[in-house]
């Protein structure tokens, strides 16, 4: 049949590229320890993430949760959530960080927000900018 060729040829080439994904989801995933994998099922989950992009932002996470961990006091599920939507979804408003945060948790004041974000700054976890009048809050990992 005309065609078939064709056909035959481009279902060669997905399955290529889906090999050449599978080749490297699996040698970013050999460096993944048990923490991370938790971590980057739980956000792929909660956040609508690919595997790669879950594992990368994990990643990040579980350095500055492990970097937490040291601190006096630990961390809680508040410092949890700030780390997490500004690994996955990068730089955010003070305004926007509250309202993710709220998503993620449930409830979150924009006030104890403010003291855990200086908090995380004065550990050297995330970055404070001045952004006109407001705040630009990214992860500093």
């Amino acid at each position: 049949m005309p065609g078939d060729g064709d056909r035959l040829e481009r279902v060669e080439r997905l399955l290529a590229e889906v090999l050449r994904r599978l080749e490297r989801l699996e040698s970013i995933l050999s460096g993944v320890d048990a923490e991370e994998a938790r971590i980057a099922t739980r956000i792929a989950v909660e956040f609508s993430l690919p595997a790669y992009a879950a594992v990368k932002a994990a990643a990040r996470i579980a350095s500055a949760l492990h970097r937490l961990s040291a601190e006096p006091g630990g961390y809680d599920d508040l410092d949890t959530a700030i780390i997490e939507v500004l690994a996955v979804e990068g730089p955010q408003t003070l305004r926007s960080l509250e309202r993710r945060v709220r998503t993620v948790r449930g409830r979150a004041s924009r006030r104890i927000i403010r003291e855990r974000v200086a908090r995380l700054e004065q550990l050297g976890l995330v970055r404070v900018e001045r952004d006109g009048r407001g705040l630009r809050i990214s992860l500093a990992l």
